[in-house]
């Protein structure tokens, strides 16, 4: 096991938005992390992977699903956290990291999450990486699981002027008047570099957030930042959603159904309804943390800035 005084952390899909975020963060700190990123052979030559570089990030070649569990054991020597930011569809390629990491006796892993809340049976989504959850703990590997609510980016409906109607961006779910926690993608990283390197995360599922927010509010201040009225966008109802999902949607407007179900519908997604179900409140912990508010983070979404 590393003796130092730096936490090494390997990162794994470190080039997506939710790990870019991360890495940034942990860049910051180099009093206090070593950063690691297994990237692909076939990505070394993007722009994202010379940013890492210039950051000072150790790229090591390698591949989630490629990789035998002996040779991510091999490249996990000496590691301290290992955190994944690969969309957890699949659980085998996860299980397989986190026994190389038992193995390799990394102090602390970190699965792929980072999204809303929710208890088991509101969304097969959700579901997974509860799965994921459960292997790790019945598999003894230290770990902490991040929550970090709604990504305020995805409540925000598209401007008129964005060609396409995405399911989540030009629909309005429910009554509006549910509550949800919401972070900004950009303080997913922040949040991660305080959380990881925190004794008191270890072995604890963590609700990080910026607020809480009803649709309503987020699409008033939507057209206070635009001056566009979305009243023109399509409405859901919850009858509508469960319709559409027994009729055998694709897996992506399924996963957005769900999660707006149970996030905006249903009201699984609040920071009370995470710490009943055993979550620590980040803003607890960090009281010195200071969050971005809607309308800051509006802004920054339609370009107002």
């Amino acid at each position: 096991m590393a003796s130092h005084t730096k936490h090494i952390v390997l990162l794994v899909g470190s080039t997506g938005k939710t790990g870019s975020s991360i890495v940034r963060a942990l860049a910051k700190l180099p009093e206090k992390y070593v950063i690691k990123a297994l990237v692909r052979r076939s990505s070394m030559d993007k722009p994202i992977v010379q940013e890492f570089r210039n950051l000072g990030v150790e790229i090591v070649p390698g591949d989630l699903a490629g990789d035998t569990q002996e040779s991510l054991e091999t490249k996990l020597n000496n590691v301290d956290i290992v955190i994944n930011a690969t969309i957890p569809v699949e659980d085998g390629n996860q299980n397989k990291l986190f026994l190389a990491a038992k193995n390799a006796s990394v102090k602390r892993v970190v699965p792929s999450d980072f999204g809303p809340s929710a208890p088991p049976g509101a969304m097969k989504y959700q579901d997974t990486k509860l799965k994921i959850r459960q292997f790790i703990i019945e598999n003894e590997i230290p770990y902490t699981f991040i929550q970090a609510g709604w990504l305020t980016s995805l409540l925000f409906p598209q401007s008129h002027s964005v060609v396409g109607n995405s399911p989540m961006g030009k629909q309005f779910y429910g009554s509006g008047k549910v509550k949800t926690a919401y972070t900004a993608l950009e303080r997913v990283g922040e949040f991660v570099a305080r959380i990881i390197g925190d004794p008191r995360t270890l072995n604890q599922t963590v609700q990080a957030y910026d607020g809480e927010a009803t649709l309503e509010e987020v699409w008033t201040i939507a057209s206070k930042v635009t001056g566009e009225n979305f009243d023109d966008y399509t409405r859901l109802s919850a009858e509508d959603i469960e319709s559409t999902l027994r009729d055998g949607p694709d897996f992506l407007t399924a996963l957005l159904f769900e999660y707006n179900r149970s996030a905006l519908i249903r009201g699984d997604n609040t920071v009370e309804n995470a710490v009943s179900l055993g979550a620590l409140d980040a803003r607890v912990l960090y009281p010195d943390y200071v969050p971005l508010g809607l309308e800051e983070v509006a802004k920054q979404v339609y370009g107002k800035n």
